[in-house]
């Protein structure tokens, strides 16, 4: 006899992945319970609470705990919020901030270069732009919001690597992908180890086909109140106008000049 398996049963990748955001929508769910109560509160008071198994509440608190976003008081056993929070607001409310007050800057830079100017900031390993004005002309970079830049071949790229100790780590132990993607792309970490200290000598970064052997582009870093880096601001051309490291350079100095107006808000402190 003939067994057919009926088309309404999900498949397992399909179970595992329901699993997966169930899992992800009960731990955001304890958060909040977390929070609406003010106070710390034990496992079995949240799993009433959210008429889940008490198994599953320690399960995912436990990973909450891993993540620095809760922590158990000891004399008790309750759970509270994490200072993994706070550096996630933190980082949101930076990165809100430093665009709003670089835009301004942003605007005078598009106008006087008429090239596309772009503001990234780091999320976890990577680079990510998170403002952009276009170029007003026919030809130019585009860059989109939200889109991830390689680090190692692009302006803004080694502007985290010249001045973020994390980056640095991150290189020097290998993690980070070093593709080819022009043959004027560093690829060789101790080629790439030099250029980051002219960068931190120079105080902005050039890209001269690194990404695209059509594209060119100069960066500079943005620092908080305490020193820190918190983002990078570069422009971007077509080669054909930026043909020539000196070119580049004089564009970097445009950049240098105009950033020398902007003013840290004080929110960026958040971190300290």
């Amino acid at each position: 006899m003939e067994h057919k398996i009926p088309q309404d049963l999900p498949q397992a990748s399909e179970v595992r992945s329901g699993r997966t955001v169930n899992a992800v929508v009960n731990a955001m769910e304890i958060l909040r319970e977390l929070g609406r109560a003010g106070k710390p509160v034990g496992v079995h008071a949240i799993a009433s609470q959210m008429g889940l198994a008490v198994s599953t509440v320690h399960r995912l608190l436990t990973s909450l705990v891993d993540q620095e976003f809760a922590v158990q008081v000891p004399e008790t056993s309750e759970y509270t919020l994490g200072r993994g929070l706070l550096e996630l607001l933190s980082d949101m409310v930076r990165q809100f901030d430093v665009r709003r007050s670089l835009r301004p800057v942003m605007e005078r830079l598009n106008t006087s270069t008429q090239e596309t100017v772009h503001l990234a900031v780091a999320v976890h390993s990577q680079i990510m732009d998170v403002e952009v004005i276009d170029s007003p002309q026919s030809i130019g970079v585009r860059h989109d919001i939200g889109s991830l830049l390689p680090i190692h071949a692009t302006s803004v790229g080694k502007i985290f690597l010249a001045f973020s100790s994390q980056f640095q780590a991150l290189l020097a132990s290998g993690e980070l992908s070093l593709l080819r993607l022009t043959p004027f792309t560093i690829t060789e970490p101790k080629d790439l180890f030099n250029e980051i200290e002219t960068i931190a000598r120079n105080g902005y970064a050039l890209n001269l086909g690194g990404r695209s052997e059509q594209t060119a582009g100069a960066a500079v870093p943005i620092f908080g109140l305490n020193g820190e880096l918190v983002a990078a601001l570069g422009v971007s051309g077509p080669i054909t106008r930026y043909p020539t490291i000196e070119h580049l350079e004089h564009l970097a100095h445009e950049i240098l000049q105009e950033v020398q107006t902007y003013s840290v808000p004080q929110i960026l402190n958040l971190s300290s």
